[in-house]
């Protein structure tokens, strides 16, 4: 598992959204900041979950407010645009994943299984850049800390990195 958190980052939902014109309100976040943050960052791993996710909640402020309609439109365009970047890389579910969600899932963290995956998947990059109030919550864990395997993923908040 990569540590370093300049090689690899796994961002949670929240990351994928400015993408897709999706606005976020993130404690010390501005569209600037993080875009010189992801030029420090060779790789930016996102969970195809967070795909759905995305595409849910963009429908869900559409019906809500017709500002939204336009991103809802572009959604597959930037989606495609995300793809082709050599940078991104989004994670299928796959057998390890599974090992790993069984494995979290057995601590008893309060998790829902969406926060699962999105953690499965980020063990192997390392780190996790999270806004989930579950997921932080958990890092704090004995249960997590103490794990062979997943005491070793940096679980970070925005506001946590150095930028």
């Amino acid at each position: 598992m990569r540590q370093d958190e300049n090689s690899a980052v796994f961002l949670d939902t929240t990351f994928l959204l400015p993408f897709l014109q999706i606005e976020v309100d993130i404690e010390a976040f501005s569209l600037d900041n993080f875009r010189e943050f992801l030029t420090k960052i060779p790789e930016v791993h996102f969970s195809e979950l967070s795909v759905f996710e995305s595409k849910a909640k963009l429908y869900r402020l559409s019906r809500k407010n017709a500002v939204y309609m336009q991103a809802l439109k572009n959604f597959g365009i930037n989606l495609a645009t995300l793809r082709e970047d050599e940078k991104i890389v989004f994670h299928p579910y796959d057998e390890r994943d599974d090992v790993y969600f069984n494995l979290i899932s057995s601590k008893n963290f309060g998790l829902d299984s969406f926060d699962i995956i999105i953690m499965a998947q980020a063990l192997d990059v390392g780190v996790l850049i999270t806004e989930d109030k579950e997921i932080l919550r958990a890092r704090e864990d004995k249960a997590f800390t103490d794990d062979s395997i997943l005491g070793k993923m940096k679980i970070k908040r925005w506001r946590e990195l150095r930028l």
